[in-house]
């Protein structure tokens, strides 16, 4: 059994440093990450976390900020997901986690964190506005966000390009020769509700089709898919981009109450590839964003730059999937 850093080094066959930062969470590539963990498996290696985070001057405890109502986070496949990839990839760490939910307001939450032992916060970035993390970016406390500040150049996030895979979307329902294509958005004061909404408008621009009145606003609920969808059925749209899979499982009932067809008569897209979307009936097509892909990856930014804080700000945008399924083609399906 391997007790040193020294020791670990040797048999991977690299530097003692490549085997702290594969230990830390840091930048390695991934063929020496495997050799690393492969020695570190088959050597039994356990860190003595403890002497660890002493000698680094760390508590070994990182934040969790998901300022939403417990009722939404604990019922909401997305946070459920989101959380999931977090909490992995900071145990595989063998970093502890502290949750802060949306029990008080954010600048209680700001106020108590800033005076807290943590080493560092993963926080939900979902507003335009947000002083939470306003507060957050202002005090250099080391954070890295889900949900993009691209205006702040000292923002360390994690995101996808929403506007991007928006607008791939909207182009897919646009070759299928649909050309009155409604939009249900998430809020318009929230990053993905407005970076969907533009990707949608941009694409409806470029190919000279109509946008006026065909936008509704929703809360990424499926009550406010089906009141959005009955609204916009009534204006004659042939397709319908929900800003999230809720939404379009909401939109799809209205629909077919209001005696349509999908994807006959209209349409539906969808966003998140959540688990549910595969079982409605028909299938849902909608972009893939590896919700849980993003939380793992944030943990990873964050011990990152715990590791080498001299580094600069992290900015990751993880690539998107359109997942093309029978609400927009009908008869089979293909991904």
């Amino acid at each position: 059994m391997a007790r040193t850093l020294e020791e670990l080094a040797e048999l991977a066959q690299v530097s003692r440093s490549t085997v702290s930062r594969v230990l830390n969470g840091g930048s390695v590539k991934a063929e020496t990450r495997a050799r690393v963990l492969s020695v570190l498996e088959s050597t039994g290696y356990r860190p003595n976390v403890a002497a660890r985070n002493l000698a680094s001057g760390r508590s070994g405890v990182v934040g969790v900020v998901m300022h939403e109502a417990p009722g939404v986070l604990f019922h909401d496949p997305y946070f459920s997901l989101l959380f999931r990839g977090i909490g992995d990839a900071l145990a595989d760490q063998a970093v502890g986690m502290m949750l802060w939910l949306g029990n008080r307001t954010k600048e209680e939450t700001l106020s108590r964190i800033l005076r807290s032992h943590l080493d560092g916060v993963v926080v939900t970035a979902n507003n335009l506005s947000d002083s939470l993390v306003d507060g957050l970016l202002a005090s250099n406390f080391p954070a890295v966000l889900i949900g993009h500040r691209r205006a702040d150049r000292t923002a360390s996030y994690v995101d996808v390009d929403h506007v991007a895979a928006a607008d791939a979307m909207t182009s897919h329902l646009i070759s299928l020769g649909r050309a009155r294509i409604g939009h249900i958005s998430g809020p318009r004061w929230t990053v993905a509700g407005e970076d969907r909404h533009a990707g949608w408008l941009r694409a409806m621009r470029r190919a000279g089709l109509p946008t006026q009145g065909l936008t509704e606003e929703g809360d990424y609920t499926e009550a406010s898919g089906y009141a959005a969808a009955s609204s916009l059925v009534g204006k004659g749209v042939d397709a319908l981009f929900c800003a999230n899979d809720r939404t379009a499982a909401g939109a799809m009932e209205a629909i077919r109450h209001a005696g349509r067809r999908v994807p006959d008569d209209i349409a539906v897209a969808g966003f998140d590839d959540l688990e549910f979307a595969a079982r409605l009936d028909p299938p849902l097509t909608t972009v893939r964003q590896g919700v849980e892909d993003q939380g793992r990856e944030a943990a990873h930014t964050l011990l990152q730059l715990l590791t080498d804080p001299a580094g600069g700000p992290r900015r990751v945008l993880l690539p998107t999937e359109l997942v093309i399924r029978q609400s927009t083609v009908g008869g089979g399906s293909a991904s």
